[in-house]
C-alpha cells in the first residue's frame, strides 16, 4: 500500500507526496494525516512553504470528509503559518478534490499564495520563489 511521506530536507520548503504514485491500490490515509501533523509541528516553529503532490492519489468522499474533519480540528491552527501552499493536481478530478478542501482550509484567503500545478518541478520552483 502506498504511503504519504513528508520530505523536509529543503526546509522551509516541505513536500508531501506518495512513496509510490503508480501503485494500483489506494494510498494509506493515516500516513497523509501523519504528514500533515508534521507540517503543523514544523509551521509552529517557523513559516513553511508547502507543496502537496497529489499524483497517484485516489480521493473518495469518505477520505475527503476525514481530511476536512482533520483540518477543522488540527489544520486551521497552521494555515496562518504557511508562507505558500502549492498543490500538484495532474487531473481534473484531483483539482476538484483540492478545490473542495481549499474552500474549507484556506477560507477567507488566509494563505495569500496558493496555486495549483500540473507537475512537481513547477510547484517547487514557485514555492521557492515565494520565500523571502
Amino acid at each position: 500500500m502506498p504511503r504519504w511521506v513528508l520530505d523536509e530536507t529543503r526546509r522551509p520548503l516541505v513536500i508531501v507526496h506518495l512513496d509510490d504514485p503508480t501503485a494500483k491500490e489506494a494510498p494509506d490515509f493515516e500516513s497523509l494525516l501523519a504528514a500533515f501533523a508534521r507540517v503543523k509541528a514544523l509551521a509552529e516553529i517557523a513559516p513553511c512553504y508547502v507543496v502537496v503532490d497529489l499524483t497517484g492519489a485516489r480521493p473518495d468522499a469518505r477520505r475527503r470528509q476525514r481530511l476536512v474533519e482533520w483540518l477543522q480540528s488540527e489544520g486551521l491552527a497552521v494555515r496562518d503559518r504557511l508562507g505558500a501552499f502549492g498543490v500538484v493536481a495532474p487531473s481534473t478530478l484531483l483539482r476538484g478534490a483540492f478545490t473542495a478542501v481549499q474552500w474549507f482550509f484556506l477560507e477567507g484567503d488566509r494563505v495569500k499564495r496558493t496555486e495549483v500545478f500540473a507537475d512537481r518541478a513547477t510547484a517547487i520552483a514557485w514555492a521557492r520563489a515565494q520565500m523571502p
